[in-house]
């Protein structure tokens, strides 16, 4: 029986726990990414293991308790409830005293369990932080001072620990003292109803077997109250973020776009992170059409990324629409937008696993021949081909035995595996020395041959041969144009280039003879270029009260 009871309750618990934990991973992995920007990630590692481990014990081993202790305390009524009523009268007064008792501090004991957890999930994720932050950590000499406060956290886990031990203790304390408080009473009166000759001796031995055997089992009853109220605490966690609702829903029925395009229009599009936030985005205007290049500039904090975040449905607009091909990325499944899409960021991150592995993310089904071409295509090969394990060749964490160069043309070769009709480059070069820059730039070349691509760049020596160049500032689309044009017309982009290329054409001096390179600055002479003025940076008027107020609708 006992080896079929261990069986039977390690098989649910195990059972029950994997499928909590496989319900909150495919929860949380459909959520926008918002959510995760706004949490910390050692936190919901510590549901995941801590909070769901607290369950798994208690299904494990508390319900087995409670269903033997439960028998013990029916049957014990039932024979003294036979052996004689008076005193069972007497027995039972326990019972809703250390109910009473229970419910009391059991609350307590949840409240908290719960700030114990919170407290460890915040320490495990300023532990990951640290760890993952550790040159960072070190080569500001902050690694004592990280020691002091994750000493600190592990004070106050140990004082919230001591206060739930506390009304545990108390708990547990007064239930078993009402408990054997009442076999004592049960022998007090036992004893004169024997003097008085109503009871034998035999009667009352047993009768007070019974009401040892009540009593030990409300004890550990409570002591199963109190780890099911730790549980309970950890479950409401876990259920907290099971109902976390994500802000990015998609439509019940979702329109399925037939031999896309990639035609992309950002029309009227604003935007805000929150409806207390600043305007990021105001009344952008933005087109693409299929296989060219787009490029957008402006300084950092003008919105560009914010761009990029959009169009994959990271975030919804606020208002106004985006669209492929004519329809609203609203009305589209996220599974097929997102496949059409390809990200190439500033800093790529890899998985620890081997080069293969992280260039199959991709596309899962491509074959070796396959992943060597693309690898050729993003000039990653040769240094592939260097290490010792080739292809084979683990990465670790995030990727950091790989250089920036190396790290952004693996990423390259993903997009290759992948052939995202729509191509989002986001600062992918900015990072780079002149070497891997160059190596990274030809890559990129080819694999925006083939796609619709919007490039977002702080340095105009990236996106000077796009199609056409959008310049961003302050939320809005200032100018649109090629290279030559905006430098004539654009007060905004001529500050950018100004401030990017004047001080390095002041050193550049070409022999008359010398031709200068193709990669070379162009010399502006900025006396002959004519200001866009005041007439380009003066914006109508926002109506702050938001886009309900705006000539158009936030609905497709």
């Amino acid at each position: 029986v006992h080896f079929l009871m261990t069986y039977l309750t390690t098989s649910v618990s195990e059972r029950v726990v994997a499928d909590l934990r496989r319900d909150l991973f495919d929860h949380l992995v459909g959520l926008a990414p918002g959510f995760f920007e706004t949490g910390r990630i050692g936190e919901l590692g510590s549901r995941f293991s801590s909070d769901a481990g607290r369950i798994q014990d208690v299904i494990r081993f508390g319900i087995p308790e409670l269903v033997r202790q439960g028998l013990y305390l029916a049957g014990a009524i039932v024979l003294v409830t036979i052996t004689h009523a008076k005193l069972t009268l007497i027995t039972m007064i326990a019972i809703p005293f250390a109910a009473a008792v229970g419910m009391a501090f059991g609350r307590r004991v949840k409240r908290f369990s719960t700030r114990v957890q919170d407290s460890l999930a915040l320490a495990v994720a300023r532990a990951e932080q640290v760890f993952t932050q550790i040159r960072v950590v070190q080569s500001f000499g902050q690694a004592r001072a990280e020691s002091h406060e994750f000493s600190l956290e592990m004070d106050r886990i140990r004082d919230t620990g001591l206060e739930r031990g506390e009304a545990r203790a108390v708990l547990v304390g007064v239930v078993t003292f009402t408990a054997f408080a009442a076999v004592v009473v049960v022998l007090w009166q036992g004893g004169r109803l024997v003097l008085a000759g109503d009871l034998t001796p035999g009667t009352l031995v047993a009768f007070l077997l019974y009401a040892v055997t009540i009593a030990g089992a409300i004890t550990s009853l409570a002591g199963f109250w109190s780890n099911f109220q730790e549980a309970a605490g950890s479950a409401e966690r876990i259920f907290e973020l099971l109902d976390s609702q994500d802000t990015i829903v998609e439509r019940p029925t979702p329109r399925l776009l037939e031999n896309p395009r990639g035609a992309v229009r950002f029309q009227d599009v604003w935007f805000r992170y929150g409806p207390e936030q600043p305007w990021v985005l105001e009344g952008v205007n933005l087109e693409l059409l299929p296989g060219t290049t787009v490029a957008l500039v402006g300084v950092s904090g003008a919105g560009k990324s914010t761009v990029a975040s959009l169009l994959p449905r990271f975030y919804d607009v606020t208002a106004g629409w985006i669209t492929i091909d004519g329809t609203d990325i609203r009305d589209m499944s996220l599974e097929q937008l997102r496949g059409l899409i390809g990200i190439v960021p500033q800093e790529p991150m890899l998985f620890a696993g081997t080069i293969r592995e992280n260039l199959l993310y991709a596309r899962p089904g491509a074959t070796g021949a396959e992943v060597l071409e693309a690898a050729k295509l993003a000039h990653a090969d040769g240094f592939i081909r260097g290490f010792p394990e080739g292809f084979d060749q683990r990465v670790g964490e995030r990727g950091v035995t790989l250089s920036a160069g190396q790290r952004q043309r693996i990423a390259i070769a993903r997009m290759f595996l992948r052939r995202p009709r729509i191509l989002l480059l986001d600062e992918a070069s900015s990072a780079l020395d002149a070497e891997s820059e160059g190596l990274v730039q030809d890559a990129l070349s080819r694999l925006m041959a083939k796609s619709t691509t919007l490039v977002i760049a702080h340095r105009l020596s990236t996106v000077m041969a796009a199609d056409w160049i959008a310049v961003l500032d302050e939320g809005r689309i200032r100018a649109k144009g090629r290279h030559p044009d905006l430098l004539r017309r654009s007060f905004v982009y001529q500050r950018l280039y100004r401030r990017q290329w004047q001080a390095a054409a002041r050193k550049v001096e070409w022999p008359s003879y010398a031709t200068p390179a193709a990669d070379a600055p162009e010399v502006v002479d900025w006396s002959n270029i004519p200001s866009a003025g005041a007439e380009e940076l003066s914006s109508p008027a926002v109506d702050e009260s938001g886009p309900e107020t705006l000539p158009f609708s936030s609905q497709a």
